[in-house]
């Protein structure tokens, strides 16, 4: 008898058992197989939410001045009117395909090894059709590169890499002399650099290789009459 009352509230334990995430995803592991026995507190699997996906994306530190990120930025702190757009992007199945996206927080640590500050982008609905016919879906474990809109610069002058001399300095040319200057860089890459002040647009700066240059020295331009 006592195996029977057993029997029937394991049958009515089992009617009422019923296996549900709280929220739409997928199966990433499983872990119990059919025939298994198991209890309340066993593994069944593990499940990933795909209503989004976040993206770490490590950051230079020395690169958020030009990222129009708060420092303080925590996750829901920011309306996503106002978060900065991130575009990524990946090559698959022979294509490149793009998914927009937002900065949603900042991670509060910096990486001890690489001294890199962690950005978090999300993106919605990573596995929906979207607007782009045939585009995979954005999924996990994607290797994926990111662009992120930064902080527009008012009344700067752009010159090539080999402008900027040591010390901070361009070589200006005024009536066939030249003059050493002292500029604001803003920003240096690897083809151009970008000054703040120091220079007025239609000025001739010397980008040419000089072995003793020397404040007031004469200098022909190239093109110019003798």
């Amino acid at each position: 008898a006592a195996a029977r009352g057993e029997l029937e509230q394991a049958r009515l334990d089992l009617a009422r058992t019923e296996v549900r995430a709280p929220y739409d995803g997928r199966v990433r592991t499983r872990s119990a197989d059919l025939g298994q026995v198991v209890g309340p507190t066993t593994e069944l699997a593990t499940l990933y939410a795909i209503d989004r996906v976040e993206v770490r994306l490590p950051v230079p530190d020395d690169e958020f001045a030009f990222l129009d990120v708060p420092l303080g930025l925590r996750d829901g702190t920011a309306d996503d009117a106002d978060a900065t757009p991130v575009v990524l992007s990946a090559r698959f199945a022979g294509r490149t395909w793009e998914w927009t996206g937002r900065v949603a927080r900042l991670e509060g640590e910096i990486d001890r090894r690489t001294r890199m500050v962690h950005l978090v982008a999300r993106v919605d609905d990573p596995y929906g059709r979207g607007e782009v016919p045939g585009r995979p879906p954005l999924a996990v474990g994607l290797f994926v590169e990111a662009t992120i809109t930064g902080r527009s610069a008012e009344d700067v002058v752009v010159l090539p890499r080999a402008a900027l001399r040591p010390g901070g300095r361009v070589f200006v040319v005024e009536d066939g002399r030249l003059r050493f200057r002292e500029v604001d860089v803003l920003r240096t890459e690897a083809e151009r650099v970008v000054l703040a002040s120091g220079v007025t647009a239609g000025e001739r700066v010397c980008t040419s290789i000089l072995e003793t240059p020397v404040d007031g020295m004469e200098v022909r331009v190239e093109g110019d009459a003798p």
